[in-house]
C-alpha cells in the first residue's frame, strides 16, 4: 500500500510556535519562558502598551498609590511627630498620578526589556480566530494581518464588574479602573466591596483625611486572612477613621448631582 501523503498539523510551517493573546501576568510569564526555550513567540495585545492587568490596573497601581500616600502623608512618622505631621500639606490627585505613571512606565520598560532579551515579539491589535491555527489581527491604523501558530494561549485577564443598577458616570461614580484617573481627591468616599483593592483604597484615602465608608454585604471580609489578624485589623482601620459597614446590602445608589446617595439594607441571612 502507498503511504498516505495527507499533511498533518505538524507538517505546516507556522509563523510562530506559540501565539499568546493578551499580555496579562500568565501570558507574560508563558511568553518569556517559551522564549528561553528558543521557541518563536508572539504576544498580541489590543492595548497600545504591554502589561495588561496587574500593570495598568489592579495590583501595581493600587500598591503604588498606597506607597505614595504613605510617603506624602508622612503616615509612618506620625507615631513620633504626631497625627498632624505631613510631608506635603496639600496633596492633590496629580501628586498621586505623577508617581503612578512613573511606576507604570518603569514596569512597561522592564517588560519590554525581558521580551527583547528572550526574543519575544509583540503586536498591538485585536485578534480573532479565522481557523484552528490562524488569527487575524486588526490594528488601530486599520491594517489587518494574518498569523499562524502551532499553539495558542488565550490569557485575557479580568475586567471590573459593573452592575447595571449602579449609575457609573466616570466622575463621581467610578469602578476600580476609572478610580486611578480621578481628577481630584474627594472630601468623602464610599467604597463598595471589602476585597483587597477595595480595602486598600479605603485605608489609603482615610490616611489622606478623606471621610471613608467601606461597605461589604457579607458579615466578614478578607476571609483568606487569619480571623485573629482580621479582628485586630478591623479595630485599626476603624480607629483610623474608616466607617466599616459589614452585613449591609446595597438597595440603591442615586446620583444627586452634588453628591451620591447610597441606601443600605440588611443582607438576607443564610437558611439554617
Amino acid at each position: 500500500m502507498t503511504p498516505s501523503t495527507t499533511p498533518t498539523m505538524t507538517d505546516f510551517d507556522y509563523d510562530y510556535d506559540l501565539v499568546i493573546i493578551v499580555s496579562v501576568p500568565s501570558g507574560r510569564t508563558a511568553a518569556i519562558q517559551a522564549g528561553k526555550l528558543k521557541r518563536r513567540v508572539l504576544v498580541i495585545d489590543r492595548a497600545d502598551r504591554l502589561g495588561g492587568v496587574s500593570v495598568h490596573t489592579g495590583a501595581v497601581p493600587s500598591k503604588t498609590l498606597r506607597e505614595t500616600v504613605l510617603n506624602l502623608s508622612g503616615w509612618r512618622e506620625r507615631s513620633f511627630y504626631g497625627r498632624a505631621y505631613r510631608v506635603k500639606d496639600q496633596i492633590a490627585a496629580e501628586d498621586l498620578k505623577a508617581r503612578l505613571h512613573m511606576t507604570l512606565d518603569h514596569e512597561v520598560d522592564v517588560l519590554e526589556h525581558q521580551f527583547n532579551r528572550n526574543h519575544v515579539e509583540w503586536l498591538a491589535g485585536l485578534a480573532k480566530f479565522i481557523g484552528p491555527n490562524e488569527v487575524e489581527v486588526a490594528t488601530e491604523a486599520g491594517d489587518t494581518t494574518r498569523i499562524t501558530g502551532e499553539k495558542f494561549l488565550i490569557a485575557t485577564g479580568t475586567r471590573t464588574y459593573r452592575p447595571d443598577n449602579v449609575p457609573f458616570n466616570g466622575r463621581t461614580v467610578v469602578d476600580g479602573d476609572e478610580f486611578l484617573e480621578m481628577a481630584s481627591i474627594p472630601r468623602s468616599l464610599i467604597v463598595v466591596g471589602a476585597g483587597v483593592i477595595g480595602v486598600e483604597y479605603a485605608t489609603m484615602f482615610s490616611t489622606l483625611d478623606v471621610r471613608v465608608t467601606l461597605i461589604e454585604p457579607r458579615d466578614t471580609f478578607l476571609d483568606f486572612i487569619d480571623s485573629t489578624l482580621i479582628q485586630d485589623f478591623t479595630h485599626q482601620i476603624r480607629e483610623n477613621g474608616v466607617d466599616l459597614r459589614l452585613g449591609s446590602a446595597i438597595e440603591s445608589i442615586e446620583d444627586e448631582g452634588d453628591h451620591i446617595e447610597v441606601t443600605l439594607g440588611q443582607w438576607p441571612s443564610r437558611p439554617q
